[in-house]
């Protein structure tokens, strides 16, 4: 080797001793700057981070009275008394639950989340929300996927050892087949060549011999995106505070609090005889009334790939051996009578989701379907009202203890 070759080969080197150096004394500097977990982030659903991250959702499984809710867009109604953010605020039975969803967080959304939690959710009690609405025929849409897809935890998910190569494979292909298509519909590359995205793509595959070379790639990968997760928690975090638990839970009345759901219910719904809030049936329905009737005739949720999606779902809190309370959500019945969706067609679905939920000996089910028709259940079209919050607020606190 010349002398010239040897000052490159010791100043390359002396560059990588240099970035370890550094790389290393930021993770060290994370570590222990990081603030402790703040209760009542658990209470607000609109932090993504909770969605997108990896950092908060472990620290949130690692609490000792925490309860993780993963759900979508029936998670926002913080305006109904009966919402667990509302019901279980002040730990007021003892334990704080985290909300973990927002709109289009569908199974697909959960299963790589949980799949990426690690040992943090290992053993963990967990409650799932499923929704009606996200069981269409071509299932979670490429921009919905996309707007809550984490790299960081793809790479997690794909280095999980408790997880199977079987489900491994599964959710790499429905990665890959969501970021072609959104590709494909937008005309963008994304994700073509990270390291999420590249491995994915060898997983589904099967080629074994790319996944291996890209080991370093998927090295700095994580720990670039591991440090902005934890950057942007600890930004986070710090706008939060703690909650004392009580030293006794409270004692729920549940007469007075269903009394107060109802007389809640009755002052937000005043303008129509589906049980909708005035705000949603005012600003989505009322004007459009006369166009809506019939025009589900010919809907039907008994074609899915959410079907899939929830199995790999189920199949990965398993093999995390977590204990599962699924909250089977129903559906407004009088108001798919008007638009043509079926009472046969609806039992349809409910039972398509019944016979998946049913497979698993680690999952409670709360099949709340019977409720369709009960006044003030659901607060609109499809999300969880007065008395249905209720409902499930009862459930859990009986999953729990």
């Amino acid at each position: 080797m010349t002398m010239r070759k040897k000052k490159l080969f010791l100043s390359f080197l002396c560059v990588l001793l240099c970035a370890a150096v550094v790389l290393t004394g930021v993770t060290v500097w994370l570590h222990c700057t990081m603030p402790d977990y703040p209760d009542s982030l658990g209470s607000d659903p609109n932090v993504t981070e909770k969605i997108t991250g990896l950092y908060l959702l472990r620290q949130a499984a690692q609490e000792p009275d925490t309860l993780l809710i993963f759900g979508s867009s029936e998670l926002k109604t913080t305006d109904i008394c009966t919402h667990p953010a509302n019901f279980f605020a002040d730990k007021r039975c003892g334990f704080q639950v985290d909300l973990i969803g927002r709109g289009s967080c569908q199974s697909l959304v959960h299963a790589l989340a949980i799949a990426a939690g690690g040992d943090a959710l290992n053993g963990k009690k967990v409650v799932l929300i499923t929704a009606p609405q996200s069981y269409v025929e071509d299932g979670i849409a490429p921009d919905l996927f996309m707007a809550n897809f984490s790299e960081l935890q793809v790479l997690s998910m794909l280095e999980d050892d408790t997880i199977s190569d079987e489900v491994k494979t599964y959710l790499s292909s429905r990665i890959q087949t969501l970021i072609d298509r959104y590709n494909e519909e937008n005309g963008a590359s994304l994700q073509q060549h990270t390291a999420a995205g590249l491995l994915t793509k060898a997983k589904a595959d099967g080629n074994s011999l790319l996944s291996t070379l890209l080991l370093p790639y998927r090295a700095l990968s994580c720990w670039a995106l591991d440090a902005k997760d934890r950057f942007e928690a600890r930004s986070i975090m710090r706008g939060y505070s703690d909650i004392d638990t009580p030293q006794e839970p409270t004692e729920i009345d549940w007469a007075a609090e269903e009394e107060a759901a109802l007389a809640q219910a009755a002052q937000m719904v005043t303008n129509n005889d589906f049980s909708m809030q005035d705000d949603y049936y005012s600003t989505y329905v009322g004007r459009k009334l006369d166009q809506q009737a019939g025009k589900d005739s010919g809907l039907s949720y008994d074609v899915s790939p959410e079907y899939g999606d929830l199995r790999c779902l189920l199949e990965i809190c398993k093999q995390k051996r977590m204990e599962v309370l699924f909250v089977h959500v129903p559906m407004n019945g009088s108001w798919n009578d008007y638009t043509g969706f079926t009472a046969e067609r609806r039992e349809s679905y409910y039972e398509n989701v019944r016979s998946i939920v049913e497979e698993y000996d680690n999952v409670t089910l709360l099949d709340l379907t019977q409720f369709e028709y009960e006044p003030y259940f659901l607060c609109d079209t499809m999300h969880l009202g007065w008395k249905g919050w209720l409902e499930v607020d009862r459930a859990i606190i009986e999953f729990y203890r």
